[in-house]
């Protein structure tokens, strides 16, 4: 079987790998428009649960990765002047262009064909290719080709982001809330190698817009990054690679589903329910960051908001939270029986579904 990826991303060379380990035969050639060393963002993160089950499927890749990431356990919190820790979540941190380089080894290792610096938009280029993978983001040319095809659902969200680097290290995934007269802005911060993080700022549109940051050009949006976290950076800069982006290099978040054609039918029921708890997390949690700033942010204590941010996929629940940082979760469980004047006769606190009265501020 002849297949052709169109895109080089992570997503593509891991199908290629994936479909070549499957069955060797597979003829399988993997078009990329950049360089092989070229790559845009920052640091990716996978849960220790991902790694897990990337290392069912090929060991031989997750060792690599984990030989080459950084893991914490703990994400903090910092809110209201306040900084709260819990542990026990376990990610891994590498840089996107050094997960390239292993993906991409790992194909030329298996027979997978890989060509760069070739500008792949019609699938017309490949006459004899049995299946055609269009891996080539999100303004897909394949896709746009043949919407009417695809059908696809595209819905683009509210909130706007900005991905940036830094130089300051930290030692857990960290999420800052700030407030300006405006509103909240959120940073996602995690360290991906031994002298760069990524720090991803987010806030609703609503508040970007009435920061004019719409008009603002990446170093006007860096500067206002930079003095809004100044306590956290404490003098580090803020850096950016997307400057092949013209204007702004603000982006709001999309989600694609399309139909596949029957041909792919069996791929798509094996996949499906597993490909649906993965949306519908990732949409819980996106939804969480878009709504934070009017439902959360204002009325509740820092507790409060680390409890309900690291429930915030609904995959994570409060008894999992105790195997993850016992601790943590006790003292909570505490704070929260102390203000609802739920505090039973015995040692233990009433749990928080049991508490008589809301705690809510």
């Amino acid at each position: 079987m002849k297949i052709v990826c169109i895109g080089g991303g992570p997503a593509g060379l891991y199908f290629g790998m994936l479909m070549k380990m499957q069955n060797p035969a597979h003829d399988i050639t993997i078009v990329e428009r950049n360089r092989p060393y070229d790559t845009f963002g920052w640091g990716v993160v996978f849960s220790d649960a991902t790694m897990e089950t990337m290392r069912l499927w090929d060991k031989e890749t997750a060792d690599d990765i984990q030989e080459a990431f950084n893991h914490w356990d703990d994400i903090e919190l910092r809110f209201k002047g306040r900084t709260i820790r819990s542990g026990g979540h376990g990610f891994v941190g590498i840089g996107r262009k050094k997960l390239l380089n292993i993906l991409q080894a790992r194909c030329e290792n298996l027979g997978v064909k890989l060509v760069f610096e070739t500008e792949a938009t019609n699938d017309e280029d490949f006459p004899d290719a049995d299946l055609i993978i269009a891996s080539d983001g999100i303004f897909s040319g394949v896709r746009n080709k043949y919407a009417n095809i695809f059908k696809p659902d595209i819905v683009v969200r509210p909130n706007r982001y900005i991905w940036l680097g830094t130089h300051k290290l930290y030692d857990a995934f960290t999420f800052d809330f700030q407030k300006t007269e405006h509103g909240w802005f959120q940073a996602h911060i995690y360290k991906f190698d031994e002298n760069t993080t990524t720090f991803i700022v987010e806030c609703p549109e609503h508040v970007w817009l009435a920061h004019g940051l719409d008009k603002a050009d990446q170093e006007q949006s860096i500067a206002f990054c930079e003095k809004l976290f100044a306590d956290n950076l404490q003098g580090e800069k803020l850096m950016t690679n997307s400057r092949h982006l013209r204007g702004s290099a603000w982006l709001a978040f999309q989600r694609v589903v399309a139909d596949l054609p029957k041909v792919l039918t069996a791929y798509q029921e094996v996949r499906r329910i597993e490909t649906l708890r993965l949306q519908n997390a990732a949409w819980n949690a996106m939804e969480w960051f878009e709504v934070c700033d009017a439902r959360y942010c204002d009325q509740l204590e820092p507790e409060q908001l680390m409890y309900s941010m690291l429930t915030r996929s609904q995959r994570i629940s409060h008894e999992n939270l105790r195997l993850r940082d016992k601790h943590w979760l006790e003292d909570y469980e505490q704070w929260f029986a102390k203000q609802a004047r739920a505090q039973a006769n015995g040692a233990q606190p009433v749990p928080p579904m049991f508490s008589p009265t809301p705690c809510v501020r």
